[in-house]
């Protein structure tokens, strides 16, 4: 077996991840030898070192995760070889017609679909909660033989055996050396929860049809690229040590040979990167040619919440789409509402519900509502007053959930007051497409800037993550049935989307690199809702910004043939690291002299969050479009910036070719702006294309006339 998987002893020690930059050796038992070697000479004897190690990182980067104390880590910390040692922190897991939405009709004869064999043979790597591989969305009919690069296993376990692989599920993998015995979930890569099937499902499901969430949004589901290999690497959100698991699980992707990494998964306040487990393991995924599409966190609309920050993670946040779920609420008769609105197992105090809709009420972006035990009590369906407008709603529901705003619900709790008994008429809900305006920025989207290194843009791009139908695992896990289907909404749903795109892109440009794959995503992205309208913030319902849709909304035809791209190279990214110091040591020992700010990484963007006086940036396209072309800069200033390009034209003769351009950045002596982001944009179009990058502007000084 390729890896140790028995549960483990409940632990009084502390699980450290030891981190010690690219492997020197290629032979993986020399490498965990040397791990083990490593952790003897604190804890004492060789014996002492295997019982602790949880997990030893040898594909793609070296090192690795184990049970210690502190004084341990610390000691540790001081050896010649190690990077950084930190404490494994806890993580949180972050469709009919979303891709639809985005332009992909697989009933059209010429297409990004089409052209790219639907994915054909691109192998996505999917980090999450599990599979449910007798799903539909996971059939491999008419599918070739599996690539022979493949180097991966179908790891068996509980519930799942290697026939349940196939020529789409072509791997699979579990990590649960710190889950505790107690927790009840699968010791295999089934999935219990149904997040990662739903995922998994989004990015390369295959075509399903009559797929519905209970009769909602009915159409046909399908993933991004439908005919795109799945690997899936299981996590155990309950697991104490989750941050060792990614980790983990990315390093065997590494060594499996995917070509796209798609985690919806993050830390919370992290504010470096040389602690952040996805950084660190991201970063060797790039090295080794695969693209890492990541969530960007479900903690908006507060600023400064964005996670999976790296410059080398391509960071999703969540859009609506044009389709909603309504239901016409007649006055009431029988609401019942919990005190205070919260409606916990303890507020309801044993109530008897059968029959009867809860009313509760919301006050905060948590969802004030304890699913079990309404549903225990016997209650018919859920209404949510949303105040804010921050409520999402996520996971695998059994109850029917209404959201109305905040007068609709204080209408319902005043009747409610005045009447003994009523009852509640609710009309039979509708599936409307086509609504507008869409997208706009979902609430619960994390958003920027930047909380690590505020000169790169986050989110790069967003992409529909509200009540995304995909692939979920039956209702009960005895069933047989294969076309079970679910509404989930976060940016865990947003990133697969991208992940899907990825992969067509990939399977379109088999040469291209992760960068250039992320810059044709950026740059041709939408920043226009379909009112032809500047996209909009659906918690202050104005104009949105780069902070919270990044480059714009994904867009997925126009990324097939984006005419230029931006190119940052690992050693790009190794020399921004060297520029952060202490807080990024990822390949440290590489820094010299040489450093690159992170204003001068060649990105898709450009952010310049300490503008005084005047700054120029320097950016690198590669022509992948026309050989004999003309580009012409087109620039939108940002409110109180001067922007000067040079040369202001660029002129292709091949196909490949390499030209560079300055852009000078300079505050104008209007002192109002001074301390606020100011955002614009950069062009360069030829006529037929437009390479856009958004630019971001915090003015910190002015110069005087």
């Amino acid at each position: 077996m390729d890896q140790q998987c028995e549960a483990l002893e409940p632990r009084s020690t502390i699980v450290y991840i030891v981190y010690m930059g690219k492997k020197t050796v290629e032979d993986h038992e020399l490498v965990t030898k040397s791990h083990h070697d490593t952790l003897a000479s604190v804890l004492g004897s060789e014996d002492l070192a295997k019982r602790a190690i949880l997990y030893s990182y040898r594909h793609g980067f070296s090192g690795f995760a184990a049970d210690m104390n502190p004084g341990h880590a610390k000691a540790l910390s001081k050896m010649p070889g190690v990077v950084s040692v930190f404490r494994s922190k806890k993580m949180k897991l972050h469709t009919t017609h979303s891709w639809d939405f985005l332009g992909l009709d697989v009933m059209k004869p010429k297409g990004i679909l089409q052209e790219s064999g639907f994915g054909v043979d691109v192998i996505v790597g999917v980090v999450d909660s599990g599979v449910w591989p007798e799903a539909e969305s996971f059939n491999d009919k008419s599918m070739p033989p599996v690539p022979t690069r493949w180097k991966g296993i179908c790891q068996i376990g509980e519930n799942f055996t290697a026939s349940n692989c196939n020529r789409k599920l072509i791997g699979a993998r579990y990590f649960d050396q710190s889950v505790d015995p107690s927790v009840e979930d699968y010791r295999s890569p089934r999935d219990k929860n149904s997040h990662g099937t739903h995922t998994s499902s989004t990015a390369v499901g295959r075509l399903v049809y009559g797929a519905s969430d209970d009769e909602f949004g009915s159409g046909i589901a399908r993933g991004g690229a439908p005919m795109a290999r799945l690997a899936m690497y299981k996590l155990y959100e309950e697991s104490s040590s989750f941050e060792a698991d990614i980790i983990s699980a990315i390093d065997y992707a590494i060594h499996d040979g995917v070509d796209i990494l798609s985690i919806s998964a993050g830390v919370d306040n992290t504010y470096d990167y040389n602690t952040d487990g996805i950084a660190i393991g991201a970063f060797h995924a790039v090295q080794n040619g695969i693209l890492v599409v990541a969530s960007g966190g479900n903690s908006g609309p507060y600023p400064s919440t964005i996670t999976n920050t790296a410059p080398w993670i391509l960071s999703v946040g969540a859009s609506t789409i044009d389709r909603g779920f309504y239901a016409k609420i007649v006055l009431p008769d029988n609401a019942t509402s919990c005190q205070d609105g919260y409606c916990t197992e303890a507020r309801l105090n044993g109530t008897t519900l059968r029959g009867k809709y809860v009313l509760c009420l919301a006050s905060s972006a948590e969802l004030p509502v304890d699913l079990d035990a309404i549903e225990k009590a016997g209650a018919t369906g859920i209404i949510i007053t949303d105040t804010f407008g921050l409520i999402s709603i996520t996971g695998n529901l059994s109850l029917p959930i209404f959201v109305v705003p905040s007068a609709c619900g204080v209408q319902l709790l005043g009747h409610r007051s005045h009447e003994k008994s009523s009852t509640i008429y609710i009309h039979p809900p509708e599936t409307v497409t086509g609504i507008g305006p869409a997208p706009t920025v979902a609430t619960f989207s994390s958003r920027g800037p930047n909380p690590i290194s505020p000169d790169i843009l986050k989110p790069d791009i967003i992409a529909p993550g509200v009540d995304i139908i995909a692939a979920i695992p039956p209702k009960s896990h005895s069933s047989s049935s294969a076309k079970s289907f679910g509404a989930m909404s976060g940016t865990s749903m947003s990133c697969p989307h991208v992940s899907g795109v990825a992969a067509l892109l990939k399977s379109l440009h088999p040469d291209w690199s992760p960068s250039a794959i992320k810059s044709a995503i950026m740059t041709t992205a939408w920043n226009m809702d379909n009112t032809r309208d500047i996209i909009t913030d659906s918690f202050t319902l104005s104009y949105s910004n780069p902070f919270g849709y990044g480059a714009g909304h994904i867009n997925p035809t126009k990324a097939a043939d984006p005419g230029l791209v931006y190119v940052t190279t690992p050693q790009d990214y190794a020399l921004f690291c060297c520029s952060l110091g202490s807080i990024c040591k990822i390949e440290h020992s590489k820094c010299s002299s040489q450093t690159l700010a992170a204003t001068e990484l060649n990105y898709p963007s450009i952010t310049i969050s300490n503008l005084v006086g005047a700054k120029t940036v320097k950016r690198v396209v590669t022509n992948v479009g026309t050989p004999y072309s003309s580009y012409r800069a087109i620039v939108e200033e940002p409110h109180s910036v001067k922007v000067t390009v040079k040369p202001d034209i660029l002129h292709f003769n091949s196909s490949g070719t390499k030209l560079s351009y300055e852009i000078t950045f300079e505050a104008a002596k209007i002192v109002r702006s001074v301390g606020h982001y100011a955002f614009g944009s950069i062009t360069w179009s030829d006529g037929v294309h437009y390479v856009q990058s958004p630019i971001s502007v915090q003015v910190n000084d002015f110069i005087r006339a």
